[in-house]
């Protein structure tokens, strides 16, 4: 039998146990080459590409926006000898596993359903099976389901009743694999609860925003799932999507396209303004009046056009992770001004004399760095067991990108020049913004900088991320009038806020590490030796 290989959902990180499979590269059907990217997969933490691990044809299983536990199948890649058959048999045989990376599975294999495929062995050692919640509900077939498995069956429109499993307790991985199993011409109706649809969050959010009902759409997706192709296909054919200045059905969008009416200047008169049949016909009744210059947008009394954006996984890890540390951890704030103008002469120096071209953020890192060193205390994550201290100084940067922020990391700044901390800032925030990082690039900082000086931020307090135990707020160097030996004088001058978990860093310790950083940005010839 021709060789298939499974594409399954990667396990990037010890916490990740889902992800999303935000965008295909390849087409149904088409080639890939060993090594070629073939889709972006996005958690909580990170975005990446995948890359094919052999070279073959493409056959997806999952849709854009599917939300798949780690092991789940994503897709194949079949070897061009391999039959339609050959391939849902895999597909249907396939169980899902919790691995830690795009495993290779054959299909020649005596037992598909019962393969283990060993875990990636990387930074983090043999990745363990995903743990379930302990917090059970009953499915009401004398076994109890995980959380996970229920949310998973309801996003994939199964009756978990139905779902077998191995053991008492129903888990996110047999409810994949049972939805798997499934044979592609199934009707969703026998395998969905009552009023059900087989779609993923953000087809029913796309639904939603189309005035579309999910009832009235025949999936062309895996085991008859909607797709959003099959979303956008059913609003154009009832009459196009949903403007936003209006409130309509689908139904009534189709009958104003045949009647040329625009719905943006139609009044609604149904309940909180939504256009009705009848509206339009009467529109369509009115006799035609003289063009006149008129606004931009028709305005509906009480009506506030708005727009609904899904958040991705890094904006809700950023929410969870945010909330959870404001109302956990005792946070404390010391502020100091600094003075730049001997610092930004060394830099306009140093710069003169290498071809690498050194930020005035490179040095603060720098800065940061041998102050971490001075005071050791300062250089601390907060845990459960303890206080853990670090003997280098893993400075995490937060980097702006248009789906939220992220914090590559510069592994032991204490010790490296700052020739060596200007060439790995640019290099990480390159590949953070193009979505090529690592998971143990952005893991595992000891003490992070927020730098929002570019943005033209004065000052301003930045929240803590656990298990870290501070986090340095740096505003933007301008002029400013100071007092020098009881005259004025102007001064370039930055303000820098540090925020501490008081469980772990009292104030006086904070003091003494801004301390140091003060004297080493205003005495800066210690930064470039």
């Amino acid at each position: 039998m021709a060789n298939i290989k499974a594409i399954i959902m990667p396990k990037w990180g010890l916490e990740m146990v889902e992800g999303t499979l935000a965008k295909w590269h390849v087409a149904e059907g088409q080639p890939v080459d060993q090594g070629q990217p073939i889709m972006d997969v996005e958690t909580e933490k990170i975005a990446n590409e995948v890359e094919a691990d052999v070279g073959g044809v493409l056959r997806r299983v999952a849709d854009e926006g599917s939300v798949v536990p780690v092991g789940g199948l994503l897709g194949v890649i079949a070897a061009k000898d391999a039959s339609e058959g050959d391939v849902q048999s895999f597909i249907k045989n396939y169980r899902s596993e919790a691995v830690g990376r795009v495993e290779a599975l054959s299909s020649n294999t005596a037992n598909a359903t019962e393969a283990k495929p060993e875990a990636s062995a990387g930074s983090y050692g043999s990745a363990p099976v995903a743990a379930e919640a302990s917090d059970d509900d009953e499915s009401g077939s004398g076994k109890r389901a995980s959380p996970r498995a229920k949310k998973l069956a309801e996003s994939l429109g199964v009756d978990i009743n139905k779902v077998p499993s191995d053991g008492n307790r129903i888990s996110d991985r047999d409810v994949q694999a049972y939805f798997d199993s499934l044979p592609k011409d199934a009707a969703p109706a026998e395998d969905a609860p009552a009023g059900k649809v087989r779609a993923t969050p953000r087809v029913k959010l796309l639904a939603k925003k189309l005035g579309v009902d999910l009832a009235e759409v025949t999936g062309s997706g895996s085991n008859g799932r909607i797709t959003e192709s099959d979303v956008k296909a059913y609003a154009d054919e009832t009459g196009g999507p949903l403007n936003e200045d209006v409130r309509s059905t689908p139904a009534v969008r189709k009958l104003a396209k045949e009647l040329g009416i625009d719905l943006a200047r139609v009044q609604g008169s149904g309940r909180n303004g939504r256009i009705t049949k009848e509206d339009v016909e009467a529109a369509a009744a009115a006799p035609k009046a003289a063009p006149a210059a008129a606004a931009p947008s028709a305005y509906v009394p009480g009506v506030n056009p708005h727009t609904v954006e899904a958040l991705n996984s890094m904006r809700k890890t950023i929410a969870r992770r945010l909330t959870e540390a404001k109302q956990n951890i005792p946070h404390i704030y010391l502020t100091v001004d600094v003075e730049l103008d001997r610092l930004l002469a060394r830099r306009q120096k140093y710069n003169a004399a290498n071809d690498g071209k050194a930020s005035v953020n490179d040095f603060i890192i720098r800065a940061s760095g041998l102050a971490l060193k001075h005071v050791p205390k300062m250089n601390v994550q907060y845990h459960d067991d303890g206080l853990h201290f670090f003997k280098h100084a893993d400075i995490s940067m937060a980097v702006s990108l248009e789906g939220g922020l992220i914090t590559p990391i510069i592994r032991a700044a204490d010790m490296k020049t700052v020739a060596e901390i200007a060439a790995e800032t640019k290099d990480l925030a390159a590949r953070a913004r193009a979505g090529k990082l690592k998971m143990d690039e952005i893991q595992g900082g000891t003490f992070s900088i927020s730098n929002m000086g570019m943005l033209g931020i004065r000052s301003f307090d930045a929240v803590i991320n656990p298990p870290q135990g501070a986090i340095l707020a740096v505003g933007k160097g301008e002029e400013r009038i100071i007092a020098r030996n009881g005259s004025p004088a102007v001064a370039t001058m930055m303000t820098v806020t540090l925020s501490c978990d008081h469980r772990a860093i009292d104030g006086a310790l904070g003091a003494k590490f801004l301390e140091v950083f003060k004297e080493l940005c205003e005495e800066p010839l210690a930064l470039v030796l």
